[in-house]
């Protein structure tokens, strides 16, 4: 991922934002042809400024975890260190199985302290303090990414579809089915306090 990579999605997500007829926004990655297929697999660093893309990535991620409609991450891919933040900063999370997560080995100052609370509060306390210390990368089927993501999509799950149409076809029922809720229940749900990680 580039800077000019976060001012678009920064951009997109004002205008969905500003769009009072968007209920979802699905944020997903094309990885066709990829024999691993990644979501992000790190930052490349372009901004001469180290101040101004630190300040342009807490920005985009306070402004995707802060957006009106319900956002839907669909990982088709693995993902690295700083842009899990773009993950976790996510109202709901599916993946294909197999992939992993790779939480950062050190404090990063493209992560702000919202990132490392939301993380703590998807894998809990423990899990996330595991993850940070050792490094290991976490798959999307372990135990321990249940508070992660809402379903994980196998091969076979549907017998007429392969894993990339099974995938498409859960998150687009997930979809049809948030769509059909009031704007109100929608937003007393986003606003509702989460508790904090300590």
């Amino acid at each position: 991922m580039r800077d000019e990579d976060l001012r678009w999605i920064l951009s997109t997500l004002l205008a969905l934002d500003a769009d009072p007829a968007v209920k979802v926004a699905v944020l997903t990655a094309d990885t066709g042809g990829q024999a691993r297929p990644v979501f992000c697999g790190g930052y490349e660093i372009t901004e001469a400024n180290p101040e101004a893309r630190n300040a342009l990535f807490t920005t985009t991620t306070t402004a995707l975890a802060q957006l009106r409609p319900v956002t839907l991450r669909a990982l088709r891919g693995s993902v690295y260190r700083p842009a899990l933040d773009l993950v976790v900063a996510c109202d709901i999370r599916a993946a294909v199985s197999g992939r992993t997560i790779h939480l950062p080995m050190e404090m990063s100052p493209l992560n702000s302290k919202s990132f490392y609370a939301r993380v703590g509060r998807h894998l809990g306390i423990d899990g996330a303090r595991r993850a940070f210390l050792s490094g290991n990368a976490i798959s999307t089927e372990e135990p321990g990414t249940r508070g992660v993501f809402e379903g994980v999509i196998r091969p076979g799950a549907f017998d007429a579809f392969d894993a990339f149409d099974a995938f498409d076809g859960y998150v687009g029922t997930l979809v049809g089915q948030i769509a059909t809720l009031e704007a109100r229940t929608i937003q007393s749900v986003k606003q509702a306090p989460a508790p904090a990680w300590r």
